[in-house]
C-alpha cells in the first residue's frame, strides 16, 4: 500500500490541488496539519484526506515524525512525501513509483539546478549542500534538500530521525546511505510561484544544515529500533 504524507500549515488555498493530484496514484492521503490558523484541516478532510492536527506549530520535521509514527500502525509499505504548497507536482509521482520498483529504498525527486528556474541563493545552497552530502554519504547525491520523495516502510522502522526543520531531508539520506539502503533519483520540475514560496530561512537554515551534516559525518549504522 502506498500512502501520501503531506505536512501542511495554513495551506487551505494550495492543498486541494495537491490532494486531488496525489489521489490518482496512491491509496490514502495523510495530512499533518501543523498548527494552521486557517481551514487547512476542514478543506483536507473534505477532500477525503485523513488529518492529524497539531494544535501548535512544531515544524516540518517533527510533523513528519508524527506522520511516520502513525503510518507504522497501518499496513502501508511505501510513503510518498510531498509539500502542501504546490512546489511538488503530483503528476510526477509515477516516475518516483517506477524507480522504487527497480529496488530502491528511497527515491528522491531531483530538481534542475538552473538559475532560470531556481532563485540564485536557493541554487547556490542546494548545489553546495548536495556536494557536501555526497562526500559524507560516499555516493553521488543529486539533490539532498528535495522534500519530494518516496521511502519504503523499513526506513522509518529502522532509523531514528532527530533533526529539526528542513535538516531531516538530509539526515534521512545520510543515515540511509550509511545503513546500506539504496537511494535513487528521478528528475522533477522546479516549481517556484508566489503560492509555492519556500519557508526556508536563507541565513539560519544553511548554518543549521552544516552543523547537522558535521554530526552526521560521525554516524554509524546500528539497529536503532
Amino acid at each position: 500500500m502506498l500512502v501520501a504524507l503531506i505536512p501542511a500549515k495554513d495551506e487551505e488555498k494550495n492543498i486541494p490541488k495537491v490532494i486531488l493530484g496525489v489521489k490518482k496514484y496512491i491509496d490514502e492521503v495523510i495530512v499533518i496539519d501543523d498548527g494552521s490558523k486557517d481551514n487547512t484541516k476542514k478543506v483536507a478532510e473534505g477532500l477525503g484526506a485523513y488529518v492529524i492536527r497539531n494544535e501548535t506549530n512544531i515544524g516540518k520535521a517533527d510533523a513528519l515524525k508524527i506522520g511516520f509514527k502513525f503510518i507504522l500502525k497501518t499496513d502501508a509499505d511505501f510513503i510518498a512525501i510531498l509539500d502542501a504548497d504546490g512546489q511538488h507536482d503530483p503528476d510526477e509521482l509515477p516516475k518516483l513509483i517506477e524507480k522504487v520498483k527497480e529496488g530502491y529504498d528511497i527515491v528522491v525527486g531531483a530538481r534542475s539546478f538552473n538559475i532560470k528556474e531556481m532563485p540564485f541563493l536557493r541554487l547556490l545552497s542546494n548545489v553546495f549542500s548536495s556536494i557536501l552530502t555526497s562526500f559524507v554519504c560516499r555516493t553521488k547525491i543529486l539533490d539532498s534538500q528535495s522534500g519530494y520523495r518516496i521511502i519504503k516502510r523499513h526506513i522509518i522502522e529502522k532509523i531514528v530521525f532527530e533533526s529539526k526543520r528542513y535538516q531531516l531531508e538530509t539526515e534521512m539520506i545520510v543515515k540511509a546511505a550509511r545503513c546500506g539502503f539504496r537511494i535513487g533519483f528521478v528528475n522533477v520540475s522546479t516549481i517556484y510561484t508566489p503560492q509555492a514560496k519556500s519557508k526556508i530561512n536563507q541565513l539560519s537554515d544553511p548554518l543549521k544544515f552544516l552543523i547537522v551534516l558535521f554530526k552526521l559525518s560521525f554516524y554509524r549504522c546500528k539497529k536503532e529500533k
